[in-house]
């Protein structure tokens, strides 16, 4: 029979598996994702009839922009993905030290830190580069309006805080611990 901390390891060495097969799965995600943008207006132009059908043109198509809107939108749409890979990197990290035992050392509190400063620091940066990117776009004639975003992502902010301040209670709580251990 196997004791719980086993069984907690098995656990996560069963999710450090599932975060291989998400690796082996990006390429097909981010080929979905480059996809779904590229046929995007097309897909629309379908799903309407008649003269409203027109309005699909206002959908913006990366294939037809020029060289330089090309450039710019791509380079808005890797930004995108990276922020999602990085996070991902990152758990797959702390959950490969939970497999191997190491639960509640330095890394996996730098982890959490760095987690947390990712995500309170992104939306503004995702926020300035969108909107960067689409006035240069407008600018160049390859999207039709410039619709400034002023949108952040307050929920992303407020979990990347949260994690800062997890980070230095576990902080506290394995001090605490040591100091405990101490005394016996």
């Amino acid at each position: 029979m196997r004791s719980v901390r086993e069984q907690r390891q098995l656990w996560f060495r069963r999710l450090d598996r599932a975060f291989w097969m998400i690796w082996a799965a990006l390429p097909v995600v981010l080929w979905l994702a480059y996809y779904r943008t590229t046929t995007a207006s097309a897909a629309i132009a379908e799903s309407l009839i008649g003269e409203q059908a027109k309005c699909a043109s206002i959908v913006a198509n990366p294939l037809t922009m020029s060289t330089l809107g090309k450039m710019l939108f791509w380079s808005l749409f890797a930004p995108g993905v990276s922020f999602y890979a990085v996070l991902i990197g990152i758990l797959h990290r702390m959950v490969n030290r939970f497999a191997n035992g190491r639960i509640f050392v330095s890394e996996t509190l730098q982890g959490v830190w760095w987690m947390g400063i990712f995500l309170v620091v992104w939306p503004f940066v995702d926020t300035i580069t969108t909107n960067a990117v689409l006035y240069v776009l407008y600018r160049t004639g390859d999207i039709k309006f410039f619709l400034p975003s002023y949108n952040v992502d307050v929920g992303t902010i407020a979990g990347g805080v949260f994690l800062m301040a997890l980070k230095f209670a576990l902080d506290h709580a394995i001090l605490l611990q040591s100091e405990n251990d101490l005394t016996i």
